[in-house]
């Protein structure tokens, strides 16, 4: 099932037409990697995505086929029920020679032999290395197994409406991650940023929390795990033994980020979130001064030509943002693994989809692109970036990051499923972090099935 951050993205693109775009895959009319009679290679490529994303992939197909002539991509984007048709394609004996797919069904179906392992291919590849790219930018499905390479990493911070911060007289936030505000200073922040229909503030006597037309600080609840890294806290044992829900950390994060819904009043619950735009519409159109998102909503505030700004998280006892990226992988099934694989590595090479990482929507896997200045000017550039990015999201990444348990994780969307369904209480103002952790914990537990690799 794909994320919900991507299904968002697939939402909000198809709002806003830009001349960005994600490309899809290529199909074949009889099968993955069939080859034609002039000699010329035909494969299959297919990815999700709005008109703008799939633009830019689609310019990034047809640059690697001028460099390649002796290779034909078909490029099908499969914009909604993605994993569905590609399981029907599986069965079909038809998959696709390459695919943009979500981490853990590319795991998975790498369990079942779907997913050709990379990591032959890449120990005997003279232009791919592993140092040259940020890391966890191979998801592994083992020791042995390279199931995948991002296309891009992506990462957490906050990004905020300048105009609101202005109007309500509050600095900018910072950048570095030496200076993260602490929590008690975001929630302050976060207090002048939501007003009422009277126009007070939150912290002001006399706020109607019933009654609010402008909110501090928006997060998507299914973000949560992405919140633990903030206190030092985590969703496993350091042994990897089991889920580690009895951590007091934990309960004490989530009750955190609950608290400025239900004590605060200066974030939406989910059914009053229900009633606002999306959270890039929200931001420009001044719902929400602040949201706790992923990089990749920049494309669509740059696009609405918003005045925003990036600043870094906030910190329980750390600053640190949680890698988010999703992989590009081969199935199984293709006949013509040597042309496949060179597809691949140009579709994670950064040359090859500047204009998604130009546009905000994407960031380079590959660290030349953090650190050499020629390279970075290349794609962090206005609209899509802001000036706070370099310092607050770039360095972030490089410096800065923790891999989301999606990459390691085995049985991830079960286990994300139950944790969600309880954790609707604790949003809601019904039951405590604590509360919903303890009586969670039997069902969590016995789901988990361990991880991939250690991290």
């Amino acid at each position: 099932m794909l994320t919900k951050k991507l299904t968002a993205c697939i939402v909000a693109g198809a709002m806003l037409v830009s001349s960005i775009g994600l490309v899809g895959c290529s199909k074949t009319n009889s099968g993955s990697g069939k080859g034609s009679a002039n000699g010329v290679v035909n494969l299959t490529y297919t990815t999700w995505g709005s008109t703008n994303e799939r633009k830019a992939q689609g310019d990034a197909i047809k640059e690697f086929e001028a460099k390649n002539p002796n290779i034909k991509v078909n490029f099908q984007h499969i914009p909604t029920d993605y994993e569905t048709k590609l399981s029907t394609m599986i069965a079909a004996k038809t998959p696709p020679d390459v695919a943009l797919l979500n981490k853990q069904t590319a795991l998975t179906w790498s369990e079942q032999n779907k997913i050709y392992n990379l990591k032959p291919l890449i120990d005997k590849d003279t232009e791919i290395k592993e140092d040259d790219y940020l890391h966890d930018s191979f998801v592994r499905g083992g020791p042995d197994k390279i199931v995948g390479i991002t296309p891009c990493q992506e990462v957490f911070a906050i990004f905020y409406n300048k105009d609101m911060f202005k109007a309500a007289n509050v600095d900018p936030l910072p950048t570095k991650a030496q200076d993260a505000l602490t929590w008690d200073q975001f929630v302050e922040v976060a207090k002048k940023l939501t007003l009422d229909q009277n126009g007070k503030n939150a912290s002001e006597a006399g706020f109607d929390p019933t009654k609010i037309k402008q909110y501090g600080v928006f997060f998507e609840t299914w973000a949560w795990q992405t919140f633990l890294v903030l206190n030092d806290a985590k969703l496993l044992t350091d042994d990897y033994s089991k889920l580690n829900l009895s951590d007091p950390a934990v309960a004490e994060t989530l009750q955190k980020f609950a608290d400025l819904i239900n004590v605060y009043h200066v974030c939406p619950s989910p059914a009053q979130a229900k009633t606002l735009p999306a959270p890039a519409v929200a931001l420009q159109s001044k719902k929400v001064a602040m949201d706790y998102d992923g990089q990749w909503i920049q494309l669509d505030l740059g696009v609405a030509k918003t005045n925003f700004d990036v600043g870094v998280l906030p910190k329980i006892k750390r600053c640190t943002t949680t890698l988010y990226g999703e992989v590009e992988a081969m199935f199984q099934g293709t006949k013509h693994s040597e042309e496949a694989f060179k597809l691949l590595k140009w579709m994670t090479n950064p040359e090859g989809v500047l204009d998604l990482d130009s546009s905000g929507l994407w960031m380079p896997s590959r660290k030349a692109y953090y650190t050499d200045p020629e390279l970075i000017n290349k794609w962090v550039i206005k609209p899509g970036h802001s000036d706070g990015f370099k310092d607050a999201v770039m360095n972030q990444a490089l410096n800065d990051s923790e891999p989301d348990v999606g990459y390691y994780l085995k049985n991830d969307n079960e286990i994300m499923n139950i944790m969600n369904s309880a954790l609707d209480q604790l949003w809601m103002g019904k039951k405590t972090a604590a509360q919903v952790l303890k009586e969670i914990e039997p069902k969590a537990q016995a789901a988990y099935k361990g991880v991939y690799v250690n991290k």
